[in-house]
This record gives C-alpha cells, structure tokens and sequence, in this order.
C-alpha cells in the first residue's frame, strides 16, 4: 500500500480549478458546519494543538507542519477520509488528536494513518495475504448485522487491537497465526484468550486448514481476584481526584452512579431526586439506549458538587462517538491510575470505581433487579458479577449491620 505522504500536496495542473482548503469558505459546505469547523479549530488551538481541519473537496484535512519518517519536515495536508459534514467534526477532531499524540511520541507523521483499512480486492485463497483475509472476516464479520455504534466499537477493539497486530504483507497460514499467539502473550492471560478467540474466527473466515489446533493454546484464564479497598480510601482519593478540572468531575461520577467509562460522558445528575440520566452501552452488539443510574450516595454527588458538570467531552444518545470516547477515556484512565499510585493504591484500576458500584449496591439493599437496571446490565449479568466477588469481609459488614 502506497504512503498517503506520496498523495498529498499535488499540484493542480491543466484547466483544473483548485478548491479551497481553507476553514472558510465552500461551495458544498453550508454555514452551520463552517461554524462548528471555526469552533474545533479554536479549540485545537486554545490547547495549544498545532494542527487545523480544513476543508477541501468536500473532505475534511489536516493541515499542519509536520515531519514525515525520512526526516523531510514541511506543511502538510492530511487526509481524514471523512466529507465535509457536521455529522463528521468530532470523529475529525478525535483524529487529529491521535494524529498529534502519535507525531508527539515518535516525532514524525506515520507512513499509513491509523484510521485507513487495507484496500484490497478478494482474490482466490492460494497465497493469501493477511491484510486479504482480514477483509475477508471483515465482511463476514458484518454479514446479517446492523452497524450500530456498540458493533462499530466492537469491531474497532478487535481490529485494531488484534487483527492489525499482525503483519499485513505476510502470507497467511495457521502457522503464522500460532506464532504470534505464542510470541505475543502470556499463557492462561485474557490476552491470550481473546487473541486465540479472534485468530481463530479469522482463520475460520478463510477457511485456513487445521485451525482447530489454536484451541490448544487457550489455556485455562481465570479473573484476577479484585483487591479489597475500604470505601473511606476511594473517597479520600476522589476528594484529591475532584480538584482535576479535566477529568475530576468524571472520577467522581463514576464512582457516585457505576456508569461505564464511556457512559460517563453523557451523564447528567439530578440532585434532588438522586439519580442521573445517561447513555447505556451495552455489551454484544446490543442497541444503545437510555438509563437512570441511581446515586449512592446523594450526599457525595453533593460533596463533590456533581451538579456542576466539568469534562473534555459531552454526548448523547446522537452523538455518541466510540473514538472521542475511547481517545479520551485511555488518558482518563492514566491520569486515575497516577492518582492511585501516589496514595499507596497502584493496583486500583478506573473500572474499579464501577465495580465498588455494584458492592455498595448490595450493602445499601438495592433491589438486585433496580441495581442491574442502573448498571444498564441483565440480572443473571449482575449476580455472576457482583454476588461472585461478595467476600468473607463483606460478609462482615453485612452481618454487622443486620445483627445491630
């Protein structure tokens, strides 16, 4: 596949007119996306981003002075293979994000952007290359399927976290598949689970013979037992979480109504009832709803004044972008997992938060059935979850406050 940095920046040559690829300005754009298009690139640039959407041909780029990896460093004009629609602009802005961390981190633009999939064409099996037949599971992957936002996220998790691990250019055979599975995992981990799980579906897609033997690689995975935390420990850390203007507001949140990373974006408390309203994502493909998690407590939304709502990023059920959210969630959930480190808590993770949810759900003598509903999850999910990792100290507490 060729760079894109051997596409762009050509000269117009002949009769052609060029079009202007500017934030102002286009015959084909109307002026509300023009205005939203000047409110991104302020904001890019009250953050000090060095980097403008622009449009051009009705499709939206990213323009900016970068070097590529031969070291050559002039202005660029990046493709975000998006048109220029309103619909587009905040999938536009999470790719420049990605874009500049990636430039930030290794100091040059990449040869192939991280949003472009292979294009190839489907061609007989005899010498099949991987990138082919990962087209292939692709279009397997979504034949009967509706490509809703959870099954677009779905997807993305396993194709960019999995499938394009692999090398693209290499011929594809079960060896190879097995290789990377023994090279780039530990056995019994839900790494190597998952990867075994995904290789195989892709194998299963291209008909690769002998793909039965990655079942031998699985293991046995078992879930780490979740430490034990006292819930005074979490709230004095999310009183030192709170002061964060970017992602304290979110910490506390989660922890106060046990949404998931992601839902918390679009999560609006009411404090004078104790519940809040948000997006619910479920797992599987199912469609993505409404939900009204309930607070516990009221009086920490209180403390942590959860009314006054600060975060980088909002959503509905409309404008939900699984990019924006995953960009901004992966640097959400480091800036909690420094927080914990310095207060003796290295091993508590961001999901934790939910996790304590579903504990305190059950000590404050929630309905099982209102607690899984507040979660967004079925009942048979809740009690698999939650009821399992009910240990002998909570058992304790329990007792101590039935036998008063």
């Amino acid at each position: 596949m060729k760079s894109f940095l051997g596409k762009v920046n050509k000269k117009v040559t002949g009769n052609t007119k060029p079009t202007r690829s500017s934030g102002g300005s286009n015959s084909e754009t109307d002026s509300e996306t023009l205005k939203a298009l000047e409110e991104v690139n302020k904001r890019l640039k009250d953050r000090k981003i060095k980097a403008k959407l622009v449009i051009a041909r009705n499709s939206l780029f990213i323009r900016g002075t970068y070097r590529d990896s031969n070291g050559i460093n002039k202005e660029r004009k990046i493709p975000t293979r998006l048109t220029a629609d309103i619909n587009n602009l905040v999938s536009a802005e999470a790719r420049i994000l990605q874009l500049i961390e990636y430039v930030n981190k290794n100091g040059f633009v990449p040869d192939e952007l991280m949003w472009d999939a292979p294009k190839v064409e489907l061609n007989g099996s005899k010498g099949l290359l991987v990138g082919e037949a990962v087209k292939r599971f692709e279009i397997n992957y979504w034949k009967g399927k509706k490509k809703t936002k959870p099954r677009l996220q779905t997807w993305n998790l396993i194709n960019k976290g999995y499938l394009m691990q692999l090398p693209q250019d290499a011929e594809i055979n079960v060896g190879l598949l097995v290789d990377f599975i023994e090279n780039d995992s530990e056995p019994e981990t839900d790494k190597r689970r998952k990867m075994c799980q995904y290789f195989k579906r892709l194998a299963l897609a291209n008909e690769l013979k002998g793909f039965s033997i990655i079942d031998n690689y699985v293991g046995k995975y078992e879930p780490k037992q979740r430490n034990e935390v006292d819930d005074e420990e979490l709230i004095n850390l999310i009183d030192i979480c709170r002061e964060d203007k970017k992602y304290g507001w979110l910490t506390a949140a989660q922890y106060v109504y046990g949404t998931r990373s992601g839902e918390t974006f679009s999560l609006i408390p009411d404090l004078k009832n104790g519940t809040a309203t948000s997006i619910n994502t479920p797992k599987g493909g199912k469609p993505m709803d409404y939900k009204y998690p309930i607070a516990l407590t009221n009086d920490l939304a209180k403390r942590w004044r959860l009314d006054e709502i600060e975060r980088p990023y909002t959503c509905n059920l409309k404008t939900y972008d699984p990019e924006m959210t995953k960009y901004l969630g992966d640097h959400w959930r480091r800036f909690f997992k420094r927080r914990a480190k310095k207060v003796g808590l290295e091993w508590l993770q961001l999901t934790d938060l939910r996790h304590q949810w579903g504990i305190r759900s059950i000590y404050a003598e929630i309905d099982p059935r209102a607690a899984a509903k507040s979660m967004g999850h079925s009942i048979a999910v809740h009690y698999s979850t939650y009821n399992s990792t009910y240990g002998k100290k909570d058992a304790i507490r329990t007792s101590k406050k039935v036998n008063k």
